[in-house]
This record gives C-alpha cells, structure tokens and sequence, in this order.
C-alpha cells in the first residue's frame, strides 16, 4: 500500500470497517450529538486530557453544559444554515483548568451530529500570515507550468516545502483503478519511487470513494495509539458510528504497518478531483512524526483544488489538437458519404479515412451479415463469432475494450490484429454494425514490488490483513493489450453514428410517409435541436388547418392546443423525454372555426449519443366522438361521487306512503350511514330514522316537500348498525325544461361533533347561570354577608366571559362589569342609573321596558333580546337574562343579570340561510339545463337533426363543467372558512410564484389579447406556496377576463418590512365605490351578467379573502370606473412569522 487508504489488498477488510471504525487519532477529541438539544450521546475518551472532563461525566448530558451559551447558539445557527455538509468553527472553550483555542467541524451522520475538536496555538495571526504568503508563492509557481508533467512535478514540489515533509508524489489512477507515480519531490537519500506502478487492490474502490469525498487525510504520529469512542456503537442506531467524513477517522492497523515498513512517521495526502471524479493523489510522507497545523492543511487543501482545476486546464490543451485532427478527417469523411443511399458503399469509397478516424489498423462492415473487411482483420469466422458476442455487450449502441482476450478469450488466438475492439451499433434490430480492430501492444511496467506479495492466515485458513513488506522494484511485460480508446475517439465514432442513423431514418420516414398517405392518420417529424415540425397532409386536417399551412415550429402546434391542455400536454411531452418512454397523450385542439376536437396523440423520442434528445415522430387520430361521451359521464359523475357530503337523489312522488323512493347515493352517503347503495335504493329515506329522530323537523320537511319549497334542517339519523348521528339536511327540488318538478335532491352533512359541542356549552352555560342565580340568593343571608360577598362577586364578575350587571329594586344600574360594558358600548359611570336605557335602540326601548315591567312585579326571571348602540353608530344584538335578589327577610333588593353578544351567532344564521338559497338557485339552473339537454337527446328527437344534438351535449357539457367548479369553490370556501385547509409554509421567492401564475393564465390572456407583465423583484415569503399562486391566478384571470383588448395587466410585490404587499392592476372597466367591500362575499360580481358573459362561480374573491386571512394579512381593492381597477393584498413578513 503506497497511500493512505485505510485497506489494503485484504479480501477481508470491508467498506463498513473503513467508516465505522470506532475509533479517532489522538490529535483532536469528538462529540456525538442528538439534535435538536445537542444531547451529548458518545465522545472519544481524551476528553479529560483536552478540556478536562472525563467521558462518563460527559455523556447523557448538554452541550451547553460544556460550553458557554454564545457557542452553543452560534453551532445551532450553523446547523440550521443550508448550503455545504461541513460547517467549520472557531471556538475559545473554557475548560476545567485554562482557557484553550479550537479548530472544529460540523457534519451530519448516522441520524447524529459529529463535531471535531482540534486544539490551536492562542496566537495564530503571524502563522496565518506566513502560511497565506507561502501559499501565494506555491500558487505562482504552479500556475507558471508549461504541460501535464510539469504542472505535477511543481505541485509536488510546492506541496512538500508547504509542509516540510520528506517526500511528496504525484500519484495517478487509471480507468481500472491501477496507479503510478508520475511526479516526485524528495530528500536526496531517500530511494525514488517515480514512475512505478500499482495494482488497483492497493487503493480499493471503497478507499477511492473515501478519497473523492475526504479531499485531506492527516496522520501525525503512526505511532500514537488509537482513542476508542464511548460507547462503541451508536446509540441511535446501535451500530459501529459512520465516520466517512471525519478528518480524526482512525487508520487501520495494517496501513500503519504498511507506513512503518516504507520508515515513515507520518503522512498527509491530498485528493485531486477532475470532471467531480477522483483524478489522483498528492501523498506526502516525513520519517519522523510531524504535526500539520489546521490551518496548513486547510490552506494544503485549497492548494490541491487548484491543481485539480489546472489538471483539467492542461488535459483539455493537450487532448485538443488531436481532437482537431480527428474533426477534419471527419469533415471530409462526411462529405463523401452523405450522398450515399448505402451506408457501406459510402464508407468503402474511403477506407483510409474510415481508419483514420478511431485510430485502427482494421474495420469490418456488417450490413444485415454480409461482411465487408478494411486491412488487417481476423479471419471470417472469427468475425461472425465475435460480432455474437459483441452484440450482448453492447450498451447505448457502443462497446469498447483495450484488452479484447482478458474478456473474450477465443480472441487470443488472433490477438495480434485484435486485442483492442470497439464496435459501433447503427441498427441492432438489422443488424448493421462497424468493428474496428487494433493490434497488441507488448508494454514493460516498473511494479513497486511483485504483485503475488506473501498473506498471513489464521487456523480457518482465513487471509490476514498483511502489508507489502518490500517496496523493491519489480518488472513486468503486459501482453494481450493494445493502445488504449481515447475518449475523442470514442465520440468522433457516436457522431459518425448519429449520420449513418439519419441517412437510414431519411429512407425511413419515406416508406412510412408512403403507408400513412393510405389511412386517416397524421404523422409528425420534430427536429427538436432546430424547433421544425413536419406534418404530413393528414395531420394538418385532423387539426383543420389547410394544406401547408402549418408554420412548423413547436409554437405553432402549441397555437393549435386547447389553452386548458397545454400545460399538461407540455408536462407529459417533458416527462416521456425525461423518462425514455413512449409517448401517448390524449388532448383537445380548437380549429380555425372554433369548433373543439379530441385527438390521439402517439410518438417515440430519438437521443444522441450524448444522450440529448434530438427528434421526435409520431402520429395522430381523432377520437372526438369517444372522448364526448367519457367527458359527459365523467363530469356528471365526478361532482357527486368526490364530495364528503352525503348526496340522495329521489323521485319527486307524493309525500304520502310509502314516500319518495330513493334513486341515487353517493359513496359518501355509505361511508356515513352504512348502508350500501343495493340496500337502499328503491326504499323511502324514512329508513334512516328512529324514535329520536325530531316529529316537529319530520313535519317541517312534510310541509316543504309538499310545497315544493327548498329546506334547510338539523335532524337525527340512525346509520345501518343503530347508532344516532346528527346531520345538516339541505333539500332541493329538481324540475325539468318545462318546469314540472321530478327528482328531490337532499345533501347530508355529518355535524354530530358540531352538536356535541353545542350540548356541551349549553350545559356549561346553564351550569354557569345555575351557580350565578344560587350565588345570588345566598348572598340574601344578611347584609354583612352581602358586603364581602360583593367584593368576592365583583371578582369574579371582573375575568367572567360573560357581561354581568346588577340593578337595585327601582331597576337603577349599579354595577356593570368590564365585559358588560365592552358588549354594550358605555362605560361604568355612563351606565349607572338609567344612563344605560341611551345606548337601548330607540325602536326596542320601550317593548324592553314593557317586559322588564312585567317581570320585576312577578319577581320572576328576565330574558329578551335586544339591539344596543354604539357611540360611533355601530348596532349590535344583545341577549339579557336577569333573576331577583332577596334579602334575609325575604325582601326584593335588586336582580343580577347577565348579557351576550348574539351579533355574529344572527348574522351567521343569515348568511346561511341566504347561502343555501343561493346555491340552491346555482345548482338548480345547471342542472335543469343539463337535465333538458340529455332528455331530448335520449328522447331521440334529435336524432336526425346532428348539429343540433352536438349543441345540445356541448350545452350539458358546458352546464356540467360549471357545476364542477361551482362544487369545488363552495367545498373550498367551506373549508377555508371552517380552517380545515392546512397550510403548508415555506420559504418561497415571491417572483418565482408571480412568473408561475403568469404562465398558467398566460394562454388566457393570448386569447384576449391581453399582456401580462410580472415586475421583477428580489422579496423572500413565507407561505403556502400552492394557496398563492391559487390566489395570484384568480385575481389575474379576473383581470385578463374584464380587461379591454391591447391592455396590460401587471402584477408586483414590495417588501414593506414588516409585511410584503401585491398589486394586481388591470386598466378595466373599473369597480363603483360602493362594490368595493361587497365583491368579496360569496356571490358576488359588480354585474349580474357577468357570471354569464365572462363566467366564473361569483366565488373566487371570497376564497381570495380566505386565503389571505388564513395567512394572517388582509386583501382589498382600489379602483375609478372607466380607469381600471387594483387588488392588493398584504402577508407578514418571514420574520414576523
């Protein structure tokens, strides 16, 4: 082993060893950490020699019992930072006996986190300004290398005056993992080592990966013994801790052998990364022990990245004069075959330039097996069995070996002509192919020692970690290989493919267009590179376009799209290319006529060998007729079957026995009751009910259905296993064209937790007024009692939710508290006496005096419900209840009463009477509409009339899909206004989601002819995004929607600081002053036609609204009529949440 890669060549010594080892070097202690508390869960065992603490008294407890809370926080905020894995720190730690300097990294492993601690001298300011010159001056001379060689012989050298070690290499892999030294920087008396070689076993695959991600490994001292961490295993995963990225990781037993047996005592290597993979390595070795400070390391590390950036510089430098070469054989070797139909009569016209191009001494031509050969090649047979053996090796068209008979051995026997092999696939399915050969290359490799070197083995004949002994040098002769494939090579002969493939495709598509002339089906070419589409003849018809007048652009096939489809018609192209499927979509296109026709579309991608997409062909179909009857019976099925609400459907029959009987259920109504749909249909929805259900709400619903009235009602139901549920029944009647009602629609939504809670609060709401009145009659005992009962009360009164008054036996007031005066609107003083009868709506005043009156001469309790108002002209309800008061003696003194705010319970009450109306109105019009369509249609008096028939599905199918989207706002609203939507914040970029929303209306606003303009900004959120750019595409389709023709609709964002504020401006007709509040309720539109004229569901600002104030911001809008109009709406500021 001539590196530190923690293995050897050991059969036994496995990946997980090499991470987990479970141990560290004694330069540096580590903690394990379970976040998020920085619990400490395993640690090395030198803490007590670092910061005086021994493990046991370490682990179970806090980082910041350690260190100071400063440090604790500022490794919190480094850990929540995103960006790289490793998170380095400087840290003064106070530990038990002094104060020390620490150099530490941060990373996450194993579910843990792993932080490194490596002490540091106090003053460091003269070091840094050492190390930064020197490192200036190793750059200079590095960047000053003429070519490869010279660029590794300076590095080396560089590195080793760096850090002052006794020697430094350059050490390079090959493909197969092997190495050599190629550069050297050493003491004079030391033996050399350059330009051996090294079997890929020195450095395994699992140490290589370790090297490409550890780019610096340090042993000080191999002689230091190893730190055992406590416990052993993690205890998150109770196994071995996975230290892959930790620079304390402990060295395996066998390299430390391996170091002493070269006499070295400590080494340092570095990783050279080209292309993001492991290029080679800069190993320095020093016979004595020598410690490497942080900070040369780290500055050693930045040293080594510039190397690898010149590696990189000087490879492409070098390999780009032969790639030039190789680029003008094949520009002439092009345009000598293009013309040709046949790709094998092209390339025997030049032969030399078809060798000239790999770089091979022979080639074959095999063309559906007819063999052609160009100079030195095996025999005939030979070929056919290779070409067999070839085609299973073929992976994307190519294969290539340098050392043909290591992996097919029948090809030693021909190995002078053929030990190199690379075979290129122009069509496997016919079996077209191009063989080049090149012949072995006997080479003699300096080995740093015989590679058969002697194992240990215990009594299980097991093989022992056993280091090279001898480092002498060893010469081998490597036979059966020839001169390697370069990597040009290889893509100069995927460019000579991707001509053959074409020229075959061009002959192709001439046959297929032939085919498809014959049937009604379009075909399609795409040159994706160029954006070109040709369509054939068929294909312009099916899109109702005339013959050549398709623009052939991907544009252009987009114009033709249906806006709604487009998106996902984009997606799904994207996805297939992505995936390397097939394509099949289905979607809509609008003809110039703008009528709307379904079509099948079907195509297959095409790849270069780069693996770019470069074509794309396939075909198309009309499926209209098909696709209008899955649309219609989906739609109509959709908006039922999706809904939690349970959903009935009966005939409008008599209310008599035995009822309507039930035709239809929705899965929902199942999972509610129990009932299955065979069980229920035919029957009366009386089925549902028991001895509790409520007769007075049975008669109500009697009454409403004998009427044919729409109901709202809270009612009891019994589920199919007995147990009662209460549910929110809304019924509506359903009648057809000529106004006849035929079918009862009822919706049920479940509200038994709704009710529970009621119940709950009216029990605790008696249970309250139960103890205010048994207060109130105890404090009759006496008047000493009533005293400190008084200040006992008005303590109570003071943090009651409910408004609590007392008024003496003449009805003065006499005491309110705080709650009552906030319901009522006075203050205390302002309602003492009859001050509080000023703030009694006039118009309630004397009937609530009329009752007050009846109720004081009876002694009786007080309730009734009235309006106050306020100072500023507000009016809000009231509901008072009062009890009298007793002395001792039996005597009135006064009544003690309570007041609640019924405001909002009567306007919510209002809103939902009006909003079923309202929907019942929404619903019933599509419906009829729909129902009236399909009843001519399955009364067959259209049937000779098509035109009419198709106005009358696009009738239904335009009601239908209004419906839809009726339902899916009512569910959203609903959901918003009940807060069931659950946000999903986060930090997003408030363009990003401007640009988003911009695109998806985008088509929209084409049609309009309307631009939209997203103003660039830099403003961070944090929100749901989805709900966002939701509420973004509604207020812009509004304002693509209401926009004249040639006008501009801008959307922006500002950060305000505490909030960010969006404007979405249109230059439209404008909103009146007095619909600037109204627009946002439920329903409401500036004009009633407009719903009509312009659609939508009267919906979209109230879920707006929803969402903005679920955020915790608020939404309005300004506008002048004739002008246009703006929407804003604010949302807090990432602090601020």
């Amino acid at each position: 082993m001539l590196l530190p890669s923690d293995t050897g060549t050991f059969e036994n010594k496995t990946p997980d060893s090499i991470c987990a080892p479970g141990s560290i070097q004694l330069y540096g202690i580590l903690f394990v950490l379970q976040e998020p508390l920085l619990k400490i869960i395993q640690v090395s065992d030198n803490t007590f020699e670092a910061i005086g603490f021994y493990p046991r008294e370490i682990l179970g407890k806090f980082l910041d019992d350690f260190f100071c809370a400063e440090q604790v926080a500022g490794i919190k905020k480094t850990l929540s930072e995103e960006g790289e894995s490793f998170k380095f720190l400087n840290l003064c730690i106070e530990t038990r006996y002094s104060q020390g300097y620490f150099e530490g990294k941060l990373h996450r492993s194993d579910g843990a986190v792993i932080l490194e601690l490596e002490r540091v001298a106090t003053d460091r300011t003269r070091h840094s300004t050492d190390c930064d010159r020197a490192l200036k001056k190793a750059l200079d001379q590095i960047q000053k290398a003429q070519n490869l060689a010279d660029l590794c012989q300076v590095a080396a050298e560089e590195v080793r005056k760096f850090i002052g070690f006794d020697r430094a290499i350059v050490y390079r892999f090959d493909e197969m993992g092997a190495g050599s030294v190629i550069a050297e920087s050493k003491l004079e008396n030391l033996s050399s080592l350059l330009g051996l070689y090294y079997p890929a076993s020195d450095i395994p695959q699992a140490a290589r990966r370790l090297f490409s991600e550890n780019l610096v490994r340090f042993i000080p001292d191999v002689s230091d013994r190893t730190v055992p961490l406590i416990p052993s295993c993690n205890p998150l995963t109770s196994l071995p801790l996975d230290m892959s990225f930790s620079f304390l990781r402990t060295v395996s037993p066998c390299h430390i052998q391996y170091l002493k047996n070269m006499g070295a005592g400590a080494s340092l290597t570095l990783s050279l990364i080209e292309n993001k993979k492991l290029w080679g390595l800069i190993a320095c070795h020093n016979q004595k022990p020598q410690y490497v400070s942080y900070e040369v390391r780290s500055a050693c590390e930045l040293l080594a990245k510039f190397v690898s950036l010149a590696i990189s510089n000087k490879k492409d430098s070098e390999n780009r004069e032969y790639e030039i070469y190789l680029k003008s054989i094949f520009a002439r070797f092009l345009g000598d075959i293009s013309p040709e139909n046949c790709f094998v009569e092209g390339l025997l016209k030049h032969q030399d330039n078809l060798l000239k191009l790999v770089g091979a001494t022979g080639a074959v031509l095999c063309a559906k097996e007819q063999l052609t050969c160009i100079g030195k090649t095996p025999e005939m047979a030979d070929i056919k069995k290779l070409i067999e053996w070839g085609e299973t090796q073929l992976k994307d068209d190519i294969y290539y070996t340098d050392c043909l008979p290591q992996v097919y051995p029948n090809a030693e026997k021909f190995k002078e002509v053929t030990s190199g092999l690379l075979v290129l696939a122009i069509s496997q399915m016919q079996k077209h192919y191009i063989l080049w050969f090149r012949p072995e290359v006997i080479q003699t490799v300096n080995w740093a020692g015989k590679s058969d070197w002697s194992r240990e083995f215990d009594s299980g004949v097991n093989k022992l970690l056993s280091p090279r002994n001898s480092f002498e040098l060893w010469q081998e002769t490597v036979r059966l290989k020839s001169l390697p494939w370069q990597q040009c090579e290889i893509e100069i002969a995927l460019e000579l493919r991707a001509v053959l493939v074409s020229m075959e495709l061009r002959k192709i598509n001439q046959q297929l267009t032939l085919a498809l002339s014959a049937t009604n089906m379009g075909f399609w070419d795409w040159d994706i590179p160029n954006n070109r589409i040709i369509w054939s003849r068929e294909h312009e018809e099916l899109f109702g376009l005339a013959p050549g007048s398709f623009q052939g652009t991907y544009e252009g096939f987009a114009a033709c799209v249906h806006p709604e489809d487009l998106t996902k018609l984009n997606q799904a192209i994207n996805q297939t290319r992505t995936d390397r499927q097939d394509f099949d979509r289905e979607y809509r296109v609008v003809w110039p006529d703008g009528s709307i026709h379904w079509i099948e579309g079907k195509g297959k991608f095409f790849y270069s060998e780069t693996g770019e997409v470069v074509r794309m062909v396939g075909t198309v179909i009309e499926i209209t007729d098909r696709k209008a009857k899955e649309v219609q019976l989906r739609l109509l099925e959709s908006a039922i079957t999706t809904t939690n609400d349970a959903i009935l459907i009966t005939k409008a029959e008599p209310i008599d026995e035995p009822g309507p009987r039930i035709l239809y259920v929705n899965p929902a109504f199942t999972r509610m009751t129990g009932y299955t749909a065979a069980e229920v249909l035919g029957k009366t929805p009386r089925i549902l009910q028991g001895e509790k259900t409520d007769r007075a709400s049975l008669d109500r619903i009697r009454i409403a259905l004998k009427n044919w009235q729409p109901l709202r009602i809270d009612l009891q139901n019994y589920r199919k296993d007995g147990s009662q549920f209460w549910v929110e029944l809304s019924i509506v009647p359903i009648c057809d064209e000529a106004g006849c009602f035929t079918h009862w629609v009822a919706v049920q939504r479940d509200i038994s937790d709704r009710k529970l809670a009621e119940a709950t609060l009216q029990q605790l709401n008696e249970e309250l007024e139960m103890r205010v009145l048994q207060r109130t009659k105890e404090l009759e005992l006496s008047q000493s009692e009533l005293r400190q009962s008084e200040a006992l009360f008005r303590s109570l009164s003071e943090c009651s939710p409910l408004g609590i008054f007392k008024v003496d036996a003449d009805g003065q007031c006499i005491y309110t508290n705080p709650r009552c005066q906030a319901i009522c609107g006075f203050t205390a003083a302002e309602a003492l006496g009859d001050g509080w009868m000023r703030f009694v709506h006039p118009e309630d005043l004397n009937h609530f005096l009329s009752l007050w009156s009846d109720s004081a001469a009876h002694n009786g309790e007080f309730n009734c419900e009235f309006r106050h108002i306020y100072r500023d002209g507000t009016i809000r309800y009231c509901r008072v209840k009062t009890a009298p008061i007793f002395s001792a003696q039996g005597t009135l003194i006064g009544h003690v009463g309570t007041v609640a705010d019924i405001t909002e319970s009567r306007a919510i009450e209002k809103m939902k009477n009006e909003f079923i109306s309202i929907v019942s109105h929404e619903l019933r019009t599509p419906l009829a509409s729909i129902r009236g369509s399909l009843g001519l249609l399955a009364a067959g008096v259209l049937k000779n009339n098509p035109e009419t028939a198709k106005q009358m599905l696009e009738i239904a199918s335009s009601d239908t899909e209004r419906l839809v989207r009726l339902v899916n706002d009512i569910l959203d609203l609903e959901r918003l206004d009940s807060s069931k939507v659950t946000l999903v914040k986060q930090h997003c970029d408030a363009g990003t989601l401007m640009r988003q929303s911009a695109e998806t209306v985008r088509s929209i606003a084409a049609e309009h002819k309307i631009n939209v303009s997203v103003l660039p900004a830099d403003v961070q959120i944090w929100a749901d995004p989805d709900r966002i750019v939701q509420m973004l595409v509604n207020l812009l389709s509004n304002a693509v929607k209401f926009s004249p023709s040639a006008s501009t609709v801008t959307v922006k964002v500002e950060d305000l600081g505490d909030r960010v504020l969006f404007e979405v401006k249109d230059r439209g007709r404008g909103i009146p002053a007095d619909k600037l509040e109204t627009i946002f309720g439920r329903f409401q539109q500036v004009d009633a036609s407009d719903s009509r004229q312009k659609g939508g569901t009267g919906l979209g600002l109230a879920i707006c609204r929803g969402i903005v104030q679920q955020h915790g911001g608020r939404i309005w809008a300004e506008s002048t009529v004739g002008e246009g109009s703006s929407f804003y709406f604010t949302l807090p500021a990432p602090f601020a949440e």
